[in-house]
Order: C-alpha cells, then structure tokens, then sequence
C-alpha cells in the first residue's frame, strides 16, 4: 500500500468528520498518511481567523503529533519542474493553480507519494503526481 500526503481540504474534511474522509483514512491506516508544512501552515492561518480558535488551532498540532510532516526544503528542484510544466500547458497556468498547491504536489513527487485532494483537475496537471479523491460529496 502506498503512502499518501493529504492536502488541507482533506484533513478538514477529516477534523470535521464528513464527506467519507475518516473512513478512508481508517481504512489505509495512519502509519500512512502524511502531510506538508504548507498544510500546517494553512490549518493555522484557519484557526487564527475562525470564530472558535481554541479548537482549530489543535488540529496542526494533533497532525505534528501524529503523521510524518515533510518540510519544502527538499522539494525545490521538483517545484520548479512542476511550475515549468505547468507553464508549457498554459501561459500563466502556475499562478491559477497556485504556489502552495504547486509546493504540495512537489513534495508528492519527491517522496513518491499519492495527493489525497478534492482539487484532481490541478494536481493532476502537475507531470508525475499521482492523485484521488476521498471526499464523497
């Protein structure tokens, strides 16, 4: 079984106990998963700006606890590759699917993993990156 790094909107999806995103992830284990530093970043940024940041800021926190957390340091070469391929696709495409996307499919490429995300249609433009989609809607 392969090792999947969960975007944002999935472990939101996964703290906020919806969408089939808890029983997939109980279903590949842990041990599993894993996540970027962007993602950390952007669940931090959301509890600061949510109305009950008390409960929001445990989430990064439960996530640096418990799942492996890949800093960006490494993935340079594989986001500048990503962002030129993306660019080739279309002029100015980079900017539409967006940096910390761009960061999260790096890091994916880098160490082999799988994107776990609700947003197929950018990551899968990103050359190598494998992607699904958990979230049942």
């Amino acid at each position: 079984m392969g090792k999947y790094i969960l975007d944002t909107c999935t472990w939101i999806e996964y703290f906020h106990q919806r969408n089939g995103v808890p029983q997939h992830i109980d279903a590949v284990g842990r041990k599993n998963l894993c996540a970027s530093e962007i993602t950390l970043a952007e669940l931090t940024y959301g509890a600061i700006k949510s109305d009950d940041y008390e409960r929001h800021i445990k989430e990064p926190q439960l996530l640096r606890r418990d799942i492996i957390i890949y800093d960006i340091s490494d993935v340079f070469e594989e986001y500048g590759l990503i962002r030129c391929a993306l660019n080739k696709i279309r002029k100015n495409l980079d900017k539409e699917v967006g940096q910390f996307d761009m960061l999260i499919g790096a890091t994916a490429l880098h160490y082999g993993l799988t994107v776990v995300t609700e947003n197929i249609k950018h990551f899968s433009l990103m050359p190598g990156v494998k992607c699904e989609n958990w979230v049942e809607r």
